[in-house]
């Protein structure tokens, strides 16, 4: 009976583990993709605003990938643009899972991510919304 238990516990904690950890991405193309849409990209989230919640936002650590010269000129070139990026998802909000409505910055610090690392923002057509950090 133990055993029957622990045989169902275990797959569902494996897979809410891997759901916790935030993605990490396997190559600069999709951040440069998205530095480049950044004004684009950041208007299609605005107009999703009002009805956002927690689960459709996945993390992407870019620590690695800004390296690269195509990406610190490009993060340099768009500093405007990332930092009113930044200013709009200050002011966002999100139904949690709970149907609590919190700010999206404690949403991420729960991921131990500030809005001041996020670099980039990829919507996708199905309203997920990934945010690349560093």
């Amino acid at each position: 009976m133990k055993r029957r238990h622990i045989a169902i516990v275990l797959p569902l904690f494996a897979l809410l583990w891997a759901v916790a950890l935030p993605a990490r991405a396997s190559d600069s193309s999709q951040l440069m993709t998205a530095l480049k849409a950044m004004p684009a990209q950041a208007d299609k989230f605005r107009s999703m605003m009002s009805d956002l919640n927690a689960s459709q936002f996945h993390l992407v650590n870019a620590a690695g990938l800004t390296d690269s010269a195509d990406i610190r000129t490009s993060l340099k070139k768009d500093a405007s643009q990332l930092s009113d990026l930044r200013e709009t998802l200050s002011h966002t909000t999100v139904t949690g899972a709970d149907g609590v409505v919190v700010p999206l910055r404690k949403v991420l610090l729960t991921k131990n991510v500030s809005i001041d690392q996020v670099i980039g923002i990829m919507v996708g057509t199905d309203g997920q919304i990934t945010l690349f950090y560093q």
